[in-house]
This record gives structure tokens, sequence and C-alpha cells, in this order.
């Protein structure tokens, strides 16, 4: 699964898609400098790249291994914003807990530790259970629980899969951060690369675990 993932990014016409990924990350990052249109363009394509990993995670989920062409596009709510609703409802009940009790517990507490931790294992099934059903309120424990504990113990694998990804992707972009401009503008293909892979690998797990179909 592992070498299957890495290069995913490279098969077929993925190479493509990755580097016209990482130009409309630039483009949008640029809009970012104009307040109000920044907003709009910063969640519309924040919403399609989400919309474009969760069409990734049903391709591999259905044995498609080679990267999957750019979800089409009719109207800004359907296809930019429900993906944009779906991504953040995902990170928001992973993360929301460790949020709120940090700010009430302060800093010398490990309750916020622990459910930080919680909130990484719980992500890859919130997102998982969102690409799936298209919906922002499958990210909901009542969905996601239930699934991670049919899933046991292969779901540890997943999670540390992406946990791994995510730390090596911040090693990588610290290093590019110390390469004046060129790092900047790597930095952009280096996220593209790390969504399509982390679609991928949880494509690949919902393959091999026909319970979440």
């Amino acid at each position: 699964m592992i070498s299957d993932a890495l290069t995913y990014p490279f098969a077929g016409t993925g190479r493509y898609m990755l580097v016209i990924g990482g130009v409309l990350s630039l483009l949008s990052s640029l809009a970012s400098l104009f307040p109000v249109l920044g907003l709009i363009v910063a969640i519309g394509a924040s919403g399609y790249f989400a919309a474009y990993m969760f069409k990734i995670i049903s391709a591999t989920a259905c044995g498609q291994d080679e990267p999957c062409d750019w979800p089409e596009f009719d109207n800004f709510w359907d296809d930019l914003l429900i993906p944009w609703l779906c991504m953040f409802s995902a990170s928001f009940f992973s993360f929301a807990p460790y949020g709120v009790v940090k700010l009430i517990s302060g800093e010398s507490s490990l309750l916020p530790v622990g459910l930080l931790i919680l909130g990484f294992v719980h992500l890859p099934m919130a997102i998982l259970c969102v690409a799936l059903s298209g919906t922002p309120k499958a990210a909901f424990y009542s969905a996601t629980v239930p699934q991670i504990r049919n899933c046991l113990p292969q779901y540890f694998m997943l999670v540390a899969l992406m946990g791994g990804l995510f730390f090596l992707s911040r090693i990588v972009n610290e290093i590019l951060e110390g390469i004046p401009i060129l790092g900047w503008f790597l930095s952009f293909f280096l996220g593209m690369y790390s969504l399509m892979v982390s679609g991928h690998i949880i494509g690949l797990f919902v393959r091999q675990n026909s319970v979440l179909k």
C-alpha cells in the first residue's frame, strides 16, 4: 500500500493533475492578497480540492489505481461549498474537543494532549465518511465511531500511514522554506501531492474493508 500510494500521483495522467493542482493552489494563495475576493477564492479553492480528494477516495475504493479527472463544476453550492463544509466538519469534529478543553484547562493539563491524539485518530475516518456520503453530518461521532470499531485493528494502520505522511510533509515543507522563492513555489505542489496520496491511501483502505462500502 505504501509504495503504491507514494507513486500514485505520477501514474497515468496524475503528473498533469499534480502540476495543474499546484498552479491552482498558487493562484488561490495569491488571491488572498485581496480581502473579500481572497476569502471567496479560498473557500472555493479549498472546496474544489476537497471534492477532488473525495473523488480520488471513491475512485480508488472502486478499483481505479490511476488519478481521476477533476470534478465537474456546475454551481458554487453543490460543487464547492458542500465539499468545503464536509472537510470543515471532519476537521471540526476531530479537533473541536481539543480546542475547547485547551482553552479551559490551560497549558498544565495533559487532557488536551490526549484529545489532540484522539483528533488525529478520528480524522481519517471522518474524511472517509464525508467522502462516501457527501454530507457534513457524516463526520459526527455517531457515524464515525461505529465504523472505526468495525475496522479495528486495521484502522490503526490507516492512522499510522496518514500520520506518517503528515509528518513527512511537514519535514519536507520545513526544508523547502529554507530555499528562497523556489521553495515557496514548490510547497504548493507538495500540498497537492499530499492530497492525492492521502486520498489514495483512504480509498485503498475502503477497498480492503468491504464493511465500509
